[in-house]
């Protein structure tokens, strides 16, 4: 067999393809990779059908394409989470910060609590949904842990370690990360941003009343109006005393069926109760119940109030809607309302957009029982969290989230015989302004450019003139004009 040697000629894309074939193992070298393409075609023409030597083509062609595929995969962000770059985290901040100015006016205080927790702690008053969106740790020790999911859990954590000490009531709230593993969907991330409110100590009326005008307030803050979003409120005593007549052991799980009321249709609402041994009459009972939406003063004249505990309910659902007043435009009693979490006891509220494009923004209620279930005192508590990654949608959809520039106050350009001199003004200039200066030792023209792309508010240029004359000249990058300032007045 004679052996000869071929050159062949390749493109620096072919050649970065090559190597991509080897770095992921098909090919022990480029020139395997080389030598086995050229097999492929010759055995296509050999065989004289042109369509062979197509196929072989594309064949080479998609594994190509599966190579580069997977390599990408390799280095795009993950599922479910969201990559703040400078200008969005800086709104996002400016956000913040709103939210944060909007709480200390309520007399709360910031904490801040560890990303993970027991497992038996995240589990021990949460429904089975919640269960399921945890993110579990691997177990390295005997310690079962998981990612927190919310921020109501380790808040009651926390005031049980410190509970005879702190002054009642206790307003805390906290603007962190939370995570929970569900299909990440618009408005709904596996990562995410929450606000949470908690008041614990209060088991008045007025404690509910505070948290929902907060929480409205906050939404305020942010630019949103009566017309962009609302409340639905409701009592979960009052529910559960308005289904009478289902046997006690089958409440919480008709209210886990009435939670998604809105997600099933009206014969699925209805073959799910059946599941559960009702009857007829129970069922259209429950039905009617979660029809119960609308205006406050209105539904609470249709509730019948046949028992104690409803006329309890209703009395102290008035006294909270009593404690709204002037925020009126912004509630709807909804009885269908209950919430996933196990751990509420009395009045639950969630926030919407109007146009409901996405699930609730936000939400919250009362929790009795939830710190003594984790070893402390009996204590009553209320709270609530916002849902900052669809609020932020909310946002940008009605063209109210902040828009910024990050633009330096100054950049000192300079030649380099005068760099010690330059960097000297820089030094001095950055006790009160934001400034750039070369970093790549670009000819001059090159920082010029550099300067106008970063949108700089002015401009020094710094020569062995301005060295020698110990005055500087500060161009104004927005008009053109130019003003001269001695050495050691700039600041």
């Amino acid at each position: 067999m004679v052996m000869e040697t071929i050159q062949i000629r390749l493109t620096e894309e072919q050649i970065e393809v090559l190597q991509s074939l080897v770095s992921s193992g098909i090919y022990p070298s480029k020139s395997e990779a080389v030598r086995d393409a050229v097999r492929k075609y010759i055995r296509a023409y050999e065989t004289g059908i042109q369509e062979n030597i197509e196929t072989a083509q594309k064949q080479v062609e998609t594994e190509i394409v599966k190579v580069i595929e997977e390599e990408r995969k390799e280095y795009q962000k993950v599922k479910g989470t969201i990559d703040f770059y400078p200008e969005e985290k800086a709104m996002r901040d400016l956000l913040f910060s709103s939210l944060r100015n909007t709480a200390k006016k309520f007399n709360f205080k910031e904490i801040e609590t560890p990303a993970f927790e027991t497992l038996e702690l995240l589990t021990a008053k949460s429904g089975e949904e919640i269960k399921a969106q945890i993110f579990t740790l691997e177990k390295r020790s005997t310690e079962q842990l998981g990612l927190r999911f919310d921020f109501t859990v380790p808040a009651a954590r926390m005031f049980v370690q410190k509970q005879k000490e702190l002054p009642k009531p206790v307003k805390w709230f906290v603007i962190d990360k939370a995570w929970r593993y569900e299909a990440p969907q618009k408005g709904r991330l596996r990562e995410f941003y929450q606000f949470s409110c908690e008041l614990l100590g209060s088991d008045k009326p007025e404690a509910d009343a505070e948290v929902i005008r907060m929480a409205i307030e906050l939404y305020k803050s942010m630019g949103l109006t009566e017309k962009d979003f609302y409340v639905r409120l409701n009592n979960r005593k009052l529910l559960v005393s308005l289904l009478s007549n289902i046997p006690q052991e089958k409440i919480n799980s008709v209210l886990r069926v009435v939670d998604k009321v809105e997600k099933l249709s009206e014969k699925e609402f209805s073959d799910e109760l059946k599941q559960l041994s009702l009857n007829e009459k129970q069922i259209k009972n429950i039905q009617n119940i979660t029809l119960l939406k609308g205006k406050p003063s209105e539904i609470i004249q249709k509730i019948s109030l046949e028992s104690e505990a409803t006329k309890t309910a209703v009395d102290e659902m008035t006294k909270i809607i009593d404690g709204l007043d002037g925020y009126e435009d912004f509630i709807t009693l909804d009885l269908s309302l209950v919430r996933g979490q196990d751990y509420y006891t009395g009045t639950v509220f969630e926030f919407f957009d109007r146009e409901e494009k996405y699930r609730a923004i936000g939400g919250g209620g009362r929790y009795d029982n939830l710190i003594e279930l984790f070893k402390g005192e009996p204590c009553p508590a209320t709270g609530f969290g916002i849902g900052l990654v669809p609020t932020m949608l909310l946002l940008e959809e009605k063209g109210l989230m902040p828009k910024l520039e990050l633009r330096p106050d100054y950049y000192v350009a300079y030649f380099p015989n005068v760099k010690k001199e330059a960097l000297e003004l820089v030094k001095k200039l950055r006790k009160n302004n934001i400034v750039e200066t070369d970093l790549m030792q670009r000819k001059f023209g090159k920082q010029m450019e550099y300067a106008n792309s970063i949108k700089a508010k002015k401009l020094i240029v710094i020569g062995e003139n301005e060295v020698k004359e110990r005055n500087i000249k500060i161009k104004d990058m927005n008009t053109g004009i130019e003003t001269e300032k001695k050495w050691n007045e700039v600041q």
